[in-house]
């Protein structure tokens, strides 16, 4: 069979991927493939273009503590990475609620009696705290009450997740919702206390004015121009090895011709799991057992063309509502007028799905009346306004913590830290959370690791996903940071 040779293999052209690369080519290792099964780079976060008009695989937003991570992105794109004025709102009981939470906007729209029964709920959960929480629900009852938990996690968590939320771990929610508390909600609807932030959100983000794959076009085409061969719709069909050792890996490309490429080393954001299907020769069952006990949950993009600048203000809503299937909607002209054509609105419909299930299963031209019915119902637009429509699946999205998890986590990951040539990157070949600035970050670490260019090694497993690292940093600190 034909193969190529490289110095570095680098498997995924998404955040990490990428990062990657580019980390690479500072420290001059040029001799590098990037293998990507897409037609486009940029992974979970690259842009889809249909007719002209851009949409993500779901919203994203690139704000990041990480001063290093936000200098590359404003060197990347300079003037064409703007800020924007962040609205994000829940919808439930048809009636949208600000998020982040504001206590009297809240209340108002809860009404009387619910509100009353939220306050409750929220005084008894802190007078009988338990300190044993297991699972999300316990963790969200016991720090916001059942009543909060009930209307704005349970409903849109299980949504995206798929299992009930006392299956899911509470590392879960403390990593997510870290730093959000109702009292520092009331003392600043009240204006108690000016100085103080709720750590976990922000009030505006930075955002390509094409799009957040964008990004990752731009850093394709810099990595291209030093040397790098990026390779779109090329698929991966197997892992080769000699003990702990990858002596190469099965390749076909968008023709259908299959060959080898053997490198001196493998950087791999492919999922954990298809790594692990993938080996030849196979692991043990051990190791084996574990891969297939960890899986990801695959997500639904229903893409439509708009005839109106008028639909929604929120660049994107979460959908707590339990009588549609969808979980959250985004309207890329709030994020960018460019990627829109005039007149038009560009708008996202999420569903969070199994691949093979009842929704998976559905046609495109079913799931486009699905989203437009779903969307029509909840009065977010009227059904005449849409013109077209486009889905995209991805498989493999999110990575589930249910609990118990770690256990087969722990088996793979020793597995992953004995192989000599292999580096797992990214929130697929970690199976992380990451959000974007993460899974750069897992990059140019691994990079560093390979060139030996710093002093220590890191490890990348450790790689902060807790969400106050990623948005607690005051955005007056990264505008000055990016100046210079």
């Amino acid at each position: 069979m034909h193969q190529k040779e490289y110095e570095c293999c680098i498997l995924g052209a998404g955040p990490a991927g990428l990062g990657t690369a580019m980390e690479l080519v500072k420290h001059r290792v040029r001799d590098c493939v990037v293998i990507d099964r897409n037609h486009t780079v940029g992974g979970l976060s690259r842009t889809e273009v249909f007719d002209g008009t851009r949409f993500d695989v779901g919203p994203h937003r690139f704000f990041t503590k990480n001063r290093e991570i936000n200098q590359l992105w404003h060197d990347t794109l300079g003037e064409e990475f703007v800020p924007v004025e962040r609205l994000t709102r829940i919808f439930y009981n048809k009636k949208l609620f600000n998020y982040p939470l504001k206590a009297g906007d809240a209340l108002t729209k809860m009404g009387i009696t619910e509100s009353m029964h939220a306050m409750f709920s929220f005084a008894l959960a802190k007078f009988y705290r338990s300190r044993d929480a297991v699972s999300f629900e316990d963790w969200i009852v016991a720090k916001f009450g059942r009543k909060i938990y009930e209307t704005f996690f349970k409903t849109y968590t299980e949504k995206v997740w798929g299992i009930p939320c006392d299956q899911i771990g509470a590392e879960w929610a403390a990593q997510r919702i870290k730093g959000l508390d109702l009292f520092q909600v009331m003392k600043n609807t009240l204006r108690l206390n000016k100085k103080d932030n709720i750590k976990t959100l922000v009030d505006q983000f930075d955002y390509p004015l094409l799009g957040a794959g964008y990004m990752y076009e731009a850093m394709a085409d810099k990595v291209a121009a030093r040397g790098v061969h990026v390779l779109t719709d090329t698929t991966i069909q197997q892992f080769q090895r000699n003990d702990r050792e990858i002596t190469a890996i099965k390749v076909r490309d968008r023709d259908g011709n299959s060959f080898l490429i053997k490198a001196g080393h493998y950087f791999n954001s492919i999922p954990i799991t298809t790594f692990f299907k993938m080996l030849s020769p196979v692991e043990d069952d051990r190791v084996q057992k574990a891969a297939d006990s960890l899986y990801f949950r695959d997500h639904i993009t229903v893409n439509l063309l708009v005839d109106s600048t008028d639909v929604f203000p929120d660049q994107w809503i979460y959908i707590h509502a339990p009588e549609v299937l969808m979980a959250r909607v985004a309207n890329y002209r709030n994020f960018s007028a460019k990627m829109v054509p005039a007149g038009k609105s560009a708008l996202s419909v999420e569903y969070f799905v199994f691949k093979g299930d009842q929704v998976w299963n559905k046609s495109d031209e079913e799931l486009i009346r699905l989203a437009v019915e779903e969307m029509h119902r909840s009065t977010l637009i009227k059904n005449d306004q849409v013109e077209k429509g486009w889905v995209v699946r991805e498989t493999e999205s999110y990575p589930t913590y249910y609990i118990g998890f770690q256990e087969p986590y722990s088996v793979l990951k020793q597995v992953l830290n004995q192989y000599k040539n292999l580096t797992p990157i990214g929130r697929g070949g970690l199976y992380k959370y990451n959000n974007q600035d993460h899974s750069i970050y897992s990059g140019l670490l691994a990079a560093r690791n390979y060139a030996k260019s710093e002093p220590v090694r890191y490890n990348l497993w450790d790689i902060n996903i807790d969400a106050e690292y990623q948005e607690s940093l005051e955005r007056q600190e990264l505008d000055e940071f990016s100046k210079h």
